[in-house]
């Protein structure tokens, strides 16, 4: 019964988010001049606190490129895995907190990666800290050669739980203003602390791209 009423908020869940996207004006700039791409291979990255649209995203504009997104083997994860299936994403099931189940999920990206998925990570996920890009997409990116690309996503109002990443949940009619980033390619070899400096660089762009609503955020 458990496994049923999981599954069934990740339905719910997607009709909210249609419900409520009917409701939101968008403004788009494409950096990264992925509208009009045929095939997939790209990373996605976003905020955990900002991912509630994303499968939407997807679907409104990208329906035409298969998609895989990263979730937490969690209860949690499972209603988030169970609305990006209701979107026609691939969940793949991983956690950096836990070694054995981050390594499967990462060589499962890569293998969507291959058959020309786009996949989404959220880089502060599961568990944080927010705003804090770990390194499995850099590691993802390195093994596959696809290029990451941030995607800022920004509410002018919103309402925020008191989660660890002030989950975000944008209010009826106001503005969201999304954001394709220019895509990054990171080198196939690369000592420790070419590594890390790759991860400095990808975490500076995505914190850039931040804006806070006008709330009590």
């Amino acid at each position: 019964m458990a496994k049923i009423r999981i599954k069934s908020a990740g339905k719910i869940l997607s009709w909210v988010v249609r419900a409520l996207v009917f409701t939101l004006k968008f403004e788009v700039e494409d950096r990264a001049k992925t509208f009009g791409r045929l095939h997939g291979g790209h990373i996605w990255t976003f905020w955990h606190n900002r991912m509630l649209i994303v499968p939407w995203i997807h679907e409104e504009w990208f329906d035409h490129v298969k998609g895989a997104i990263l979730a937490s083997p969690s209860a949690d994860g499972q209603i988030i895995a169970d609305l990006c299936a209701e979107f026609g994403l691939t969940p793949v099931r991983g956690s950096s907190s836990k070694p054995l189940k981050g390594m499967s999920a990462l060589i499962e990206l890569a293998a969507h990666i291959k058959t020309d998925h786009d996949v989404g990570i959220t880089p502060d996920g599961p568990r944080g800290p927010c705003y804090a890009l770990q390194p499995g997409v850099i590691k993802l990116a390195q093994l596959t050669g696809a290029r990451i690309m941030p995607l800022h996503i920004n509410y002018q109002r919103a309402i925020c739980f008191p989660t660890w990443d002030r989950f975000m949940v944008p209010l009826p009619f106001s503005k969201v203003t999304i954001t394709f980033d220019e895509s990054h390619t990171v080198p196939r070899r690369m000592t420790e602390e070419e590594f890390e400096e790759q991860r400095v660089k990808i975490e500076r762009i995505m914190v850039g791209g931040v804006v806070e609503p006008n709330s009590s955020c």
